[in-house]
């Protein structure tokens, strides 16, 4: 008697997942230093737009809004 194989079943052993703790820990401070360092960049862009768009602006003061002080004669 002759035995067709149709079909091959391997077993492969796979060991358990196990949790990676330090892994774990060392992704979320990449995960925070790229957030703080894409902050920085981000805050330093906006701050020098800020400073820049004001340097441009002529500063408007209305001579009858200036009070000078006076010198005291006490």
């Amino acid at each position: 008697m002759i035995f067709q194989v149709d079909q091959v079943i391997t077993w492969v052993h796979v060991p358990k997942p196990t949790l990676d703790l330090v892994g774990i820990v060392i992704g979320s401070l990449r995960l925070a230093g790229i957030a703080a360092i894409l902050a920085m960049v981000l805050g330093s862009a906006v701050g020098l737009g800020l400073i820049l768009r004001n340097r441009r602006r002529p500063s408007v003061i209305e001579p009858s809004r200036l009070h000078l002080l006076e010198p005291s004669n006490s």
